[in-house]
C-alpha cells in the first residue's frame, strides 16, 4: 500500500478504537483505506481563503467523513459504523480535555474565559462560516448561540449529515464536569435537530 500524501488527522483516536474493536492488523487495514480515502477528500476538496474554514475542513472533517464513509464500505464494520465513529470520536474529545484540564482545575478559569471567549470564538468560528448571536458575557454567565455552522453545512453537501451530532456531542465530552469553576449547561445543538446550538457557561460562585 503506498502512503497517502497527506497525514490523517485524528488517527490516533481512530486506531485506537478499531485496535480495541477489530485487532491490530485488521486496525491497521482499515486505517489504510480510510487514510487514503482521506487523501482524496482533501485533494478535491474546496479551497477556502479565509484560513480558519480551511483549517476546520482540513484538520476536522473531512477526517471524519473519511473514517465514517470506510466503515460503510466495510462489511465488518458497517452496521455499527456510526458507534465505532462514537467511540472515536470520544478518544478524540479526551485528548482535547486533557490538555484543558490543569487550567480548568485553577479559580481564575472562568475570569479567563469571560475576557477570551469572545475574542477566541469569533477568531476560529468567523461569519463566513458561523452565525453567532452573543447574549450575555458577565461576571455570573457566558452564553451564545450558533444560528447557522459551517460544519452542517459541509457534512450535508458531503451527504453524512448524521455526522453533526457527534461533533456537537464532542462539546459536551470536553466541557461537562470540566472545572469546579464554570458549569456547562447545553440544551440543543443544530446536529440534533434543534434551531441553534446553545453554548452555555456558568460561573459557580465559592463558599
Amino acid at each position: 500500500m503506498t502512503k497517502p500524501l497527506v497525514e490523517l488527522p485524528m488517527a490516533g483516536a481512530f486506531e485506537m478504537v478499531l485496535d480495541n474493536e477489530l485487532g491490530g492488523p485488521r486496525a491497521r487495514e482499515v486505517m489504510q483505506i480510510a487514510a487514503d480515502r482521506y487523501d482524496d477528500l482533501y485533494a478535491e476538496r474546496k479551497r477556502y481563503e479565509n484560513g480558519a474554514l480551511a483549517k476546520h475542513l482540513v484538520d476536522s472533517i473531512l477526517p471524519g467523513i473519511a473514517f465514517y464513509q470506510t466503515l460503510l464500505e466495510d462489511p465488518e464494520t458497517q452496521q455499527r459504523s456510526m458507534d465505532l465513529v462514537e467511540a472515536a470520536f470520544g478518544q478524540w474529545a479526551a485528548s482535547r480535555r486533557k490538555a484543558l484540564e490543569p487550567l480548568a482545575r485553577r479559580s481564575i478559569f472562568y475570569w479567563l474565559m469571560r475576557f477570551t471567549t469572545k475574542f477566541v470564538t469569533t477568531r476560529s468560528y468567523p461569519d463566513e462560516g458561523w452565525e453567532i448571536e452573543w447574549l450575555e458575557v458577565n461576571g455570573d454567565v457566558i452564553a451564545y448561540n450558533i444560528n447557522r455552522c459551517f460544519y452542517l453545512e459541509v457534512l450535508l453537501e458531503y451527504g453524512v449529515p448524521e455526522l453533526t451530532a457527534q461533533y456537537c456531542r464532542v462539546d459536551d465530552l470536553i466541557y461537562d464536569g470540566l472545572s469546579p469553576h464554570a458549569k456547562w449547561v447545553r440544551k440543543k445543538t443544530l446536529g440534533r435537530g434543534d434551531d441553534c446550538c446553545d453554548f452555555r457557561f456558568e460561573r459557580v460562585k465559592g463558599p
